[in-house]
């Protein structure tokens, strides 16, 4: 099954932290987001650091987490951040319906003013 996923740039980063966060941590943010990122295991990561931001929804301390988690295995920030509700989908049907639902949320998320 292919899903869709994030692709994003520099730029999208610099403005989600500005949308998200208060202008005087994006400092403070960046360097936390830069944790991830620094081991050759370490995959796609801006995607990843965009998936950290989403999961923290403006909270510091769950971005701190997020990249805790994301530095362990980028995948437990991935799936809940670009999947929600596709694991929870049991049918072809379903798992269509999610596919569609996790890619409209991501792009509600990324658009949001």
């Amino acid at each position: 099954m292919n899903q869709p996923h994030g692709t994003y740039t520099e730029a999208d980063l610099e403005r989600i932290i500005a949308r998200d966060f208060p202008p005087e941590s994006a400092g403070k943010l960046k360097e936390l987001l830069s944790r991830y990122g620094q081991e050759s295991w370490q995959r796609e990561v801006l995607r990843v650091q965009m998936a950290c931001l989403k999961c923290a929804n403006g909270d510091f301390l769950e971005l701190e987490r997020a990249v805790g988690v994301a530095c362990l295995d980028y995948r437990d920030v991935l799936a809940p951040a670009e999947y929600p509700t596709y694991h929870n989908a049991r049918t072809e049907e379903a798992r269509q319906k999610a596919i569609e639902r996790d890619w409209n949320q991501l792009q509600a998320w990324l658009n949001r003013k």
